[in-house]
């Protein structure tokens, strides 16, 4: 290290405007989710976007009954997660994303948490975005493919018909684990979707949703793309993505 009579700078003025415009979304994943924020990545490139991820601990289920319980205590992370935005106002959007967590802990629930710690945030997750682009389709049957367990599945389901559609058509590659789930290839998801027509579903998908939509003729909501364009919305931004028709409508 050099000695303070020693040392000498020279102060620079930037020769650009500083960087105001940029969009941080707060991302809340837990701790065994490694797909988010790559799927995420590959459906919007934009420079005036990044994501900052924050992981909360989710713990594998050792049975059946225990996966939903284990999605329960998420909610007793999320104040905490906002927390480490700091400083305060630096992310005023967050996404919790886990699809499993969020129909089975409800949209109020999980922006009651987040005001503890950050009270004019937004939140949105990917129960939260899918619920709201079936609206702007205005949907009312829906065909889902999702990768869990059936006690995971049907609280999913159960979550879509309370909100007042009607899943007319329901397949599963029963997966446990999210390392699995993160594995199944995206052409086993394509070709299991085309045999359903499905609307929804978590899995590595952002190569082929447009693909599935020109093959089905109907518009195909995964859940990494439908929380992010509810994220988008929140957010104020406005420019069309290309990865389906939802991201392509107007916010």
């Amino acid at each position: 290290m050099p000695t303070q009579n020693a040392f000498s700078a020279t102060h620079l003025v930037p020769s650009c405007p500083p960087i105001s415009s940029e969009m941080v979304l707060g991302l809340i994943v837990p701790s065994t989710d490694n797909l988010a924020e790559l799927e995420l990545c590959r459906m919007l490139k934009e420079d005036g976007v990044c994501f900052s991820a924050a992981r909360i601990k989710h713990q594998e289920p050792d049975s059946p009954q225990r996966a939903v319980e284990n999605l329960y205590q998420h909610a007793h992370e999320i104040a905490h997660a906002g927390e480490l935005y700091d400083p305060p106002g630096v992310v005023n959007v967050f996404i919790y994303a886990c699809t499993s967590g969020s129909a089975t802990i409800s949209q109020a629930r999980l922006e009651e948490e987040l005001r503890r710690s950050r009270p004019r945030a937004f939140i949105t997750s990917p129960m939260t975005g899918a619920l709201r682009a079936f609206h702007q389709f205005r949907a009312t049957r829906i065909a889902m493919l999702a990768p869990y367990i059936d006690e995971v599945g049907a609280v999913i389901a159960e979550c879509v018909e309370e909100s007042g559609f009607t899943v007319c058509s329901y397949a599963s590659f029963n997966l446990r684990t999210d390392s699995a789930i993160a594995a199944v290839a995206p052409e086993s998801i394509f070709e299991a979707a085309c045999s359903i027509d499905t609307r929804n579903w978590r899995c590595r998908t952002s190569s082929v949703i447009e693909r599935l939509e020109a093959r089905i003729g109907k518009p195909v909501i995964s859940a990494h793309q439908a929380m992010l364009w509810d994220a988008l919305r929140l957010a104020s931004y406005e420019k069309p993505i290309a990865h389906g028709r939802l991201l392509m409508l107007t916010r």
